[in-house]
């Protein structure tokens, strides 16, 4: 028996498996565009080593295409056809990626907590664990895991960096903005590449309201990010929704030709319909048109990638954005099609993720489109009531303010001024600061001053 990096068994005999693997999590964890390439290295070297293929099978799986379930699925299989696990850590692997193949969400972040709660160190699993609860909203649940991790940790361990990161993001999320940003500030000057301590510093600065700050933050940390996978793209969404804010239009609408939405860079070649791309793409296009910028013909091709989305039910918080995106791009029967789809999952559903379609989804998916039609009545009717659901779509506070600023449009437009205070109070409450110096809540606030 062999052991990791840091120290945990493993149910194989082969250093160079071994080796790759520790390669392919070290990828993964600093947010690499190698570790596929890594763990086949390792399923290569040791055909049977389960949790080789297990790694494999996640990193797929996070890809979050349907087309690909058959590739997960047959590492799976190979893991069980593989020489059976002798450890608990890496059977445990093996439930979480069986569990999130059936739509389990909340018991694969389970294991994943399992693994946490007793190889505190086992940096995958925390990463996992903050990705599967992220995505279906349980903040709290995932701060809570890597909050029982952090006494485990010290200054002179391999990685620490990489778990401040994900402390820190955790932190922001539940609202302890001055832990997490020292958590995330620490993290970049320790490893300036850290791209998740970046990203958990900048969650922060735009929850304050920090916009200059932001836009220094992030605009001295980006060229520490040419090794980086699509994570990249979302920094730079994250500079664009600063300089949204900030009025600045022009130089956000630059950056996502440049950065978010370049064809020509070998991410966008190699994944040009990666779905968090697809949300940013998205997010920030609908942003600038609430504030008047006509985006041209952008719209078009993110409507070509919604529409391959259609009847993936892997991500609630993409499908809400492509049902905007369909609408947004005149594809008006795909949007249809998308909801109906998506009404038969909720039906059909017995994992995590169909009640989060039927309260948080379906809404944000149907008001979207609404809103594109200008039927700004029938958004008020589907985000009302499902307003305080909507954190269930998963995503953060930051990226689940698009639907409260088509909300706060929709009822601007229809004189509706008891309820935008009322939704400005919320905003507020969620951990919003200084909405008054944000361009999103120009409007609500001039119209309620009057």
């Amino acid at each position: 028996m062999q052991q990791d990096q840091w120290g945990h068994s493993l149910t194989t005999e082969n250093t160079e498996s071994v080796e790759a693997l520790d390669q392919a999590l070290n990828s993964y964890i600093g947010w690499r565009t190698d570790a596929s390439q890594h763990a086949n290295a390792a399923i290569a070297a040791d055909p049977e080593f389960a949790l080789a293929h297990v790694v494999k099978g996640i990193l797929v799986s996070g890809l979050r295409k349907s087309e690909l379930n058959h590739l997960v699925s047959a590492e799976l299989e190979a893991a069980h056809k593989g020489r059976l696990p002798s450890t608990a850590r890496e059977r445990h692997y093996i439930e979480a990626l069986e569990a999130s193949q059936s739509g389990r969400i909340t018991e694969a972040a389970s294991h994943f907590e399992q693994i946490a709660s007793a190889h505190p160190h086992d940096l995958f699993a925390l990463r996992l664990a903050q990705f599967e609860l992220f995505w279906i909203g349980e903040v709290e649940w995932m701060r809570d895991i890597s909050e029982r991790a952090a006494p485990m940790w010290s200054a002179d361990q391999q990685n620490y960096p990489a778990f401040l990161s994900i402390r820190a993001f955790g932190l922001e999320e539940t609202g302890d903005y001055e832990l997490a940003e020292r958590c995330g500030r620490e993290a970049v000057e320790r490893d300036p590449t850290d791209c998740w301590g970046a990203h958990a510093v900048a969650h922060v600065l735009i929850m304050q309201g920090r916009l200059a700050d932001g836009i220094t933050w992030l605009g001295e940390l980006n060229n520490n990010w040419a090794e980086a996978n699509h994570i990249v793209h979302h920094l730079w969404w994250h500079l664009a929704l600063f300089r949204a804010e900030n009025r600045e239009y022009d130089g956000a609408l630059e950056l996502y030709d440049t950065r978010l939405r370049n064809l020509d860079s070998p991410l966008m070649q190699a994944i040009p319909d990666f779905y968090v791309d697809i949300q940013n793409d998205v997010a920030l296009l609908q942003r600038l048109e609430l504030r008047g910028v006509d985006v041209g013909d952008r719209w078009q091709p993110i409507g070509e990638l919604a529409r391959a989305r259609i009847g993936n039910h892997s991500s609630p918080f993409t499908s809400a954005h492509c049902a905007l995106a369909l609408a947004a791009a005149g594809l008006e029967q795909d949007a249809q099609e998308l909801i109906t789809q998506m009404h038969a999952f909720v039906a059909a559903d017995r994992g995590a993720l169909g009640p989060r379609y039927a309260l948080a989804v379906l809404p944000a998916a149907e008001a979207a489109i609404a809103y594109r039609k200008a039927d700004y009545q029938r958004v008020l009717d589907l985000l009302l009531p499902a307003r305080r659901n909507l954190w269930q779509m998963g995503g953060s506070h930051a990226q689940r303010d698009l639907f409260f600023q088509l909300l706060a449009d929709a009822a601007l437009k229809l004189g509706k001024r008891e309820f935008l205070t009322l939704l400005l109070k919320e905003i507020k409450g969620i951990g919003f600061d200084h909405i008054e110096e944000r361009s999103s809540y120009a409007d609500t606030l001039a119209t309620l001053a009057s």
